[in-house]
């Protein structure tokens, strides 16, 4: 399994209309996509994108923000990592625009392994989550 970058991190927030607002119009950040239905938005931090995913429940905003790393395939590191004993808290998943698992680490902190379909990494998924719609 090779790590290509970090694609994203997502903070799990309770009301994103109000997450939305504060990193678009207090911190100043671009607004790249905004999906009410899925209830997601991304950011662009220069070399960073920052995910917002609402409608999380207080523990999992307490869990903290979440680290997705970009992969080349995930069926191969889901099963690299069953192998070396990980543990997997989501098995693979399949968005359209993505694949993607989660893995805890020692101490609970979920690591999101993440594929987009259109094969880029590190920036907007815009193009990708625009072709769901």
């Amino acid at each position: 399994m090779k790590i290509r970058g970090t694609d994203f991190v997502v903070f799990q927030v309770g009301e994103l209309a109000r997450a939305v607002k504060f990193y678009r119009d207090v911190l100043g950040l671009k607004q790249e996509i905004l999906s009410e239905e899925y209830q997601w938005a991304e950011f662009n931090c220069g070399n960073l994108t920052l995910a917002l995913k609402g409608g999380a429940k207080p523990a999992e905003i307490a869990a903290g923000a979440r680290l997705a790393l970009a992969v080349e395939d995930i069926a191969a590191a889901h099963e690299e990592l069953k192998k070396r004993g990980a543990t997997i808290v989501r098995p693979p998943q399949d968005h359209g625009c993505c694949r993607h698992l989660e893995v805890a680490d020692p101490d609970g902190h979920v690591v999101i392994l993440h594929h987009r379909a259109d094969g880029t990494s590190g920036q907007s998924n815009s193009r990708a989550l625009a072709s769901l719609h």
